[in-house]
């Protein structure tokens, strides 16, 4: 079982989330998928324009002088401003905590975002997925655990458990790393004896004869305690 070196605070929320994101890419990158980085380009792109626009007019400024270049600086302070309303906009209204986009060689596509509550220690996956290349519709999956199945109490990431999450909730990751998944037991309901034959009403009548005390077939049921209760205060 692989278990990462570094060492996180365990009370942090932020560490515990981004440490979780950062190995999405690791692992899924592993299994031949391809990254794309087209939204976290677009975002860099918009925040260093920004970031250019501020230091050309700190330099204009501090060369020529704020009267001569007044005019200059608030046709800077109209672009710096939009540059900032889109990218904002971009990281809560297209990137929405997306923090992986990859395709593989099926040309079977998956999106995942992730985020959490504060104060609560649960990390909450929505994995879209595309399974042929173009389709407009993909099946989407939540997943929703506690970091405390992957990190241990010493703060260090333990990748087995958290591949085995992805891998068993998505099908497209399952197959490309079957080894990974982790199948959900099925619950077997046991039949006593005899109650196979009987109809449904006649369980519904064994119920409620349970339940009030009353002798169903011959059977006596044990007497409520509140029954006991009352009889034992008319004596």
């Amino acid at each position: 079982m692989a278990v990462s070196q570094e060492r996180i605070a365990v009370h942090s929320l932020a560490d515990l989330k981004n440490t979780s994101d950062d190995a999405i890419p690791a692992y899924l990158n592993s299994l031949s998928f391809t990254q794309s980085h087209t939204l976290t380009d677009t975002r860099l792109a918009l925040g260093y324009s920004a970031f250019a626009i501020c230091a050309a007019t700190f330099y204009w400024d501090y060369k020529l002088g704020f009267e001569s270049t007044k005019n200059y600086t608030a046709v800077a302070v109209a672009i710096y401003t939009l540059l900032n309303g889109i990218l904002t906009f971009w990281i809560w209204g297209v990137e929405k905590g997306t923090v992986y986009i990859g395709t593989n060689k099926n040309g079977d596509k998956i999106q995942i975002a992730s985020k959490t509550q504060k104060h609560v220690p649960v990390y909450d996956l929505t994995i879209t997925v595309w399974e042929k290349a173009g389709s407009r519709e993909g099946k989407v999956v939540r997943v929703k655990k506690p970091f405390t199945q992957w990190f241990d109490k010493k703060g260090h990431f333990v990748a087995l458990p958290f591949q085995q999450m992805i891998a068993s909730a998505t099908e497209v990751v399952g197959r490309l790393d079957p080894a990974k998944v982790v199948k959900k037991e099925k619950k077997v309901v046991t039949v006593e004896e005899g109650e196979e034959d009987k109809s449904m009403d006649d369980k519904w009548a064994s119920l409620l004869a349970e339940s009030s005390g009353v002798s169903v077939g011959g059977q006596e049921t044990a007497t409520p305690k509140s029954s006991k209760k009352r009889n034992k205060k008319t004596t």
